[in-house]
């Protein structure tokens, strides 16, 4: 019989609406290794009061996966780190930490640091959020001593049409982002699908990409202890 998780159990708090990191994961998670969700509700548009309602329910969340035994656990959400206050991600991570006594990462956290590992400081930037939400995130990453290059949105504002972006929509999209003189192109959201599509874009762009569905998955790996990397997911994965 086997043992699931022998080689790591990774847990993740998914946004309801989010019907893509799972599978994505599940498809490139080393062998021995599982991953284990648990939902928090996000529906309707992509709105503040939406994104503040979903996170008061992270506490919950956590507990229930800490419960399961997991090495690490995920919140995979992105753009809670631009509705809350500056230090919110960082500081809610340490206080949920010290709650179960396992470390806890979040998309951000989980960017900044494969940014960190790949040197890279001036970056190209795409989202799928409403325009209102996503004229937030150039002002974040520039306090943060980043520099954006260029920026553009997909400005998509009912969150389940999010996972419908096809392959040959975000590559048209990337297309339209001002990457002259950055050192990577940076995607985010987790419900933006970008598997299938990150070696062809390093290949076609020549920098590397960088999705918040692979950053979280290649911080949550190093954060479990876990050596084995996911091939076909770019650069990020080599470092």
């Amino acid at each position: 019989m086997p043992v699931y998780g022998a080689g790591g159990r990774i847990g993740v708090v998914v946004p309801a609406n989010n019907s893509v990191i799972e599978p994505e994961w599940w498809s490139r998670l080393p062998a021995g290794v599982a991953a284990y969700a648990t939902r928090i509700m996000a529906r309707g548009a992509l709105t503040h009061e939406a994104i503040e309602r979903m996170e008061a329910e992270v506490e919950r969340a956590v507990d229930e996966l800490a419960a399961t035994g997991v090495d690490v656990i995920a919140y995979a959400d992105m753009v809670t780190t631009f509705i809350m206050n500056r230090q919110w991600s960082e500081e809610k991570m340490a206080a949920l930490s010290a709650r179960t006594g396992t470390p806890c990462l979040s998309a951000w956290t989980a960017l900044r640091d494969a940014l960190a590992a790949l040197g890279v400081q001036r970056f190209a930037l795409g989202t799928p959020y409403p325009k209102a939400i996503h004229d937030l995130a150039p002002a974040f990453f520039e306090q943060a001593g980043y520099t954006i290059t260029g920026h553009a949105t997909l400005d998509i504002v009912q969150m389940r049409e999010v996972p419908t972006v096809d392959n040959a929509r975000l590559t048209d999209f990337v297309g339209t982002i001002a990457a002259r003189g950055a050192q990577a192109i940076v995607l985010l959201a987790t419900d933006l699908p970008t598997f299938g599509s990150i070696e062809a874009l390093e290949s076609r762009c020549g920098i590397p990409v960088l999705g918040s569905n692979q950053t979280l998955l290649w911080s949550a790996l190093r954060v479990a202890g876990v050596a084995a990397r996911p091939s076909g997911l770019g650069r990020l994965m080599e470092v």
